[in-house]
C-alpha cells in the first residue's frame, strides 16, 4: 500500500513531537520539591560546568529524566539526566532554568547531575554534573559531598567516636 506524500511527512512529524513532548513532560510530571532542585541542577550546570564538547558549551541543557529521587523530610538525593537542546545557552543565570520549547538533540552525551541537601527548605544543595559516561569517576566526590550536606551540625562524622568500644587502647586522651 502506499502512502501519500502528505501522510509520510505528517506522520513523521507526529512521531517527532510526540518524541519531544515525551522528553519535555517529564518535567511536568515532577513533584514541586524535585523541580525546584531540578532547576538548581540545570542552573548549575548551564553556569558552571564544562563538559570537554565543544557543542555542549553552547547550547542549553535541559531536564531529560529522573533516575532516582530520595524525599525525606531530613535528606533530598535526586540523581537526574540533563541533555542538549536545540536552544542556546542563555545569557542571564535567571534564564537557566528548564524549557518546554527547546528539542533534545541526539548526538549529544547524557549529563549525570546529583543534587544533596539535608532538608528540603534550604538552598546550598550540593550538586555535581559530569558526562554519564564517565560518571563513575565521580563516585568518591558524590559520596562524600552528599554525606556532608546531608550531615547536621553537631552530628557524628568519622571524626567523632562517641562508642567506648571503639576507642584504640593507648591514645592520647582516651581513658
Amino acid at each position: 500500500m502506499k502512502m501519500s506524500g502528505f501522510l509520510s511527512v505528517l506522520l513523521v512529524t507526529s512521531a517527532t513531537l510526540l518524541f519531544t513532548a515525551k522528553g519535555q513532560s517529564n518535567y511536568d510530571m515532577l513533584r514541586e520539591v524535585e523541580k525546584k532542585y531540578v532547576d538548581m541542577v540545570i542552573k548549575y550546570a548551564n553556569d558552571n560546568v564544562k563538559f570537554g564538547h565543544k557543542q555542549l558549551n553552547k547550547e542549553h541543557l535541559n531536564f531529560e529524566r529522573l533516575a532516582k529521587s530520595v524525599i525525606k523530610p531530613q535528606e533530598v538525593q535526586i540523581n537526574l539526566f540533563l541533555k542538549a537542546t536545540s536552544c542556546p545557552k542563555a545569557t542571564q543565570g535567571s534564564e537557566h532554568k528548564h524549557r518546554s520549547d527547546c528539542t533534545f538533540i541526539k548526538n549529544r552525551p547524557f549529563i549525570n547531575c546529583v543534587v544533596c541537601n539535608k532538608d528540603f527548605t534550604r538552598t546550598n544543595a550540593f550538586i555535581d554534573c559530569f558526562r554519564h559516561q564517565d560518571v563513575k569517576t565521580r563516585d568518591d566526590i558524590r559520596n562524600t559531598g552528599c554525606i556532608s550536606s546531608n550531615r547536621k551540625p553537631g552530628e557524628a562524622s568519622s571524626l567523632a567516636i562517641t562508642k567506648t568500644d571503639d576507642l584504640q587502647a593507648g591514645c592520647f586522651g582516651c581513658h
